[in-house]
């Protein structure tokens, strides 16, 4: 399938840049929390996993509340960015509660 952008649009590289924010938070928060419980390559791998499961579940979920349109204007982009830029702090105070001192 080939998706192109409605003529005269502009890539939305805000809303892209939204979309790396997240994905990138949500991977340094998965290996910040999982190096508390396992050294070296075993925390990397969580985060790993952490990251594909969730990415997996939103590529599951039904078409009204995609997160991955496959292009601007179309679907529920506008909706899907709304989310994106709801969440995007989450997984930084994740990243910032896991980095914390444990004394």
């Amino acid at each position: 399938m080939l998706s192109r952008l409605p003529d005269e649009a502009l890539f939305p590289v805000g809303d892209m840049l939204v979309e790396v924010g997240v994905c990138l938070g949500i991977g340094l928060a998965a290996a910040a929390t999982a190096v508390r419980y396992a050294p070296g390559r075993q925390a990397a791998m969580a985060a790993v996993v952490v990251q594909l499961a969730l990415v997996l579940a939103t590529i599951l979920l039904p078409p009204e509340v995609r997160l991955w349109p496959p292009t601007c204007g179309f679907g529920h982009w506008d909706e899907a960015h709304r989310f994106w830029l709801f969440a995007l702090p989450v997984p930084y105070l994740w990243l910032i509660v896991s980095g914390r001192d444990l004394r």
